[in-house]
């Protein structure tokens, strides 16, 4: 026997071996979505002011209203970010126009139109708006980013946030995270 296939023979498995290993090792798992550790009806969100950041996490609901235009019915998904450490003032709400009248909210992204100024002129832009409460209470209104959706179903809402508000007088706010919101009750109106 040849010694250099008797070397092929015993060094094959080796090297397919190393191979296999070399190509298991650059697939990378698929990413666990942010929403995957929250539950039902919550939200876990990043927030920066003028460079200073804070997490906020609490409940998070969701609905869906009616919105007659001149002839055109369509309507309007409402996401609504309740604050639990303040008291008064609404939180985060967001607004996202659908077409049609009996339809959920999709999967995709939905982002403002940042020519409108991040006031729904139109109704192919999503609206948001920020009421943070506190000594300083100020508004904030979308100025730029986006919310995806990644799942939706009648009783649950999953998706992400990356959005820029700004007050109007030179400050903006971040709201970054993810969320996995549930029906607003009949008996909590906001």
């Amino acid at each position: 026997m040849n010694k250099d296939s008797k070397w092929f023979r015993l060094a094959w498995p080796f090297v397919l071996g190393v191979a296999l290993v070399m190509a298991i090792a650059y697939i990378a798992p698929d990413p666990v979505p942010k929403t995957a550790e929250l539950a039902t009806g919550k939200y876990d969100l990043e927030t920066a002011i003028d460079g200073q950041s804070n997490k906020i996490n609490g409940p998070v609901y969701f609905e869906y209203s009616d919105k007659q235009d001149n002839s055109m019915e369509s309507r309007i998904f409402k996401l609504h970010f309740v604050n639990p450490l303040i008291a008064e003032g609404p939180g985060f709400g967001f607004l996202i126009p659908i077409s049609g009248t009996d339809e959920m909210i999709e999967q995709g992204e939905y982002s403002v139109d940042e020519q409108s100024g991040g006031v729904m002129k139109r109704f192919d832009t999503v609206f948001g708006y920020a009421d943070l409460g506190g000594k300083t209470s100020a508004l904030y209104f979308s100025e730029s980013g986006s919310i995806s959706i990644s799942g939706c179903t009648p009783r649950e809402v999953l998706g992400e946030i990356d959005m820029v508000l700004h007050d109007g007088i030179g400050g903006s706010l971040r709201v970054t995270g993810a969320f996995k919101a549930r029906p607003l009750p009949s008996n909590i109106s906001m």
